[in-house]
């Protein structure tokens, strides 16, 4: 499944879901998961799913859902705290 236009994919770094080009390398797309407390997190995720044969594009969204998904995790946990 490749990826020739934009992506709608959950940037870590702000929070929140974004439109992006697709990254035409593996290190530019590592790049664009940099710099959120996620960062392991989302470079693990895009790692094995382009190991598995995803598309740069996919393995993107992929890595972004799982940095959503751990930071809802830990508001939960935070909300279930007080």
């Amino acid at each position: 499944m490749a990826h020739h236009g934009p992506i709608r994919w959950y940037n870590p770094t702000l929070g929140d879901f974004e439109w992006r080009e697709v990254s035409k390398t593996d290190e530019q797309a590592l790049e664009a998961l940099g710099g959120s407390p996620y960062s392991p997190t989302c470079a693990r995720t895009y790692r094995e799913w382009r190991e598995l044969g995803a598309s740069i594009g996919a393995a993107l969204m992929r890595a972004g859902e799982a940095a959503k998904d751990q930071s809802e995790d830990e508001k939960r946990e935070g909300d279930a705290a007080r």
